[in-house]
């Protein structure tokens, strides 16, 4: 119970950039989210358009290899689905690299309160220095705090993205050549 006391004291003495880094994750767990159910949506359809061709080709039915509107509709919707990711990919990157930096500009922020306490006051400020260390800290704190949901969430995107384009380029081959290629799936 102490402990949810001690928040609003550990944000006013965070100083105010702890509002941004508090948005700044937000925004990380908000994109992360986001990413992960809609790449675990694309990783399953792939999948199922991959069964569908393959249960086509076992069954003597071609793939849509000698249809070019066919080939270009896939090609279209990998090519507009790695687009997207791509750019969600980014703001999720540079979210992440955001917290830290705006944790380290509360370092400075804070030291620089410090030194400027300890040139005006001396050794009679030590209140003062130790406000200075404790808003540097504590920026530094959630900076980093923010930024770990980001670098975890960037590991599971990119093995969702992994198999979802392992998926498409299965579908994509099947897709020209008419079936799998030697050796079978590529799911």
């Amino acid at each position: 119970m102490e402990m949810l006391w001690a928040i609003p004291a550990y944000w006013r003495d965070g100083g105010l950039l702890l509002i941004p880094i508090a948005l700044v994750s937000f925004g990380i767990w908000a994109f992360w989210l986001r990413l992960r159910a809609s790449l675990r949506v694309s990783v399953e359809r792939a999948r199922e358009t991959e069964r569908e061709l393959e249960t086509d080709l076992a069954n003597g039915k071609s793939a849509p290899n000698g249809d070019a509107a066919a080939r270009r509709r896939v090609e279209a919707e990998i090519r507009a689905g790695n687009e997207r990711l791509n750019r969600e990919v980014f703001l999720l990157k540079a979210l992440t690299a955001a917290a830290p930096l705006l944790g380290l500009l509360g370092t400075v922020t804070g030291m620089v309160d410090t030194f400027t306490a300890v040139s005006r006051h001396g050794a009679d400020g030590a209140v003062l220095v130790a406000e200075g260390i404790r808003t540097a800290l504590l920026t530094t704190q959630f900076g980093l705090v923010a930024a770990l949901p980001g670098v975890f969430g960037l590991l599971q995107i990119g093995r969702l993205r992994a198999q979802w384009q392992q998926a498409a380029h299965a579908i994509g081959i099947m897709t020209w050549r008419g079936g799998a290629a030697q050796g079978g799936t590529y799911a």
